[in-house]
């Protein structure tokens, strides 16, 4: 099955905030596993990253 990709403003909807927040903890949430690819000037995010990184959060309490 293939991988879905998220844009910006629905991985911040998935976040529950808004993409110009999400826009400035981006490159702390991709340096903590959020898998990004490059599509033009778009980047888009890997669906199953973004659950990986909520679900361990949920588990150990971490901030994200």
């Amino acid at each position: 099955m293939a991988e879905k990709l998220l844009t910006r403003k629905q991985v911040a909807e998935r976040l529950g905030v808004s993409p110009v927040t999400f826009s400035r903890h981006r490159a702390r949430l991709v340096a903590k596993g959020l898998k990004q690819v490059n599509f033009g000037q778009y980047p888009k995010y890997t669906e199953s990253s973004l659950e990986k990184l909520i679900k361990r959060a949920a588990e150990t309490g971490e901030e994200l």
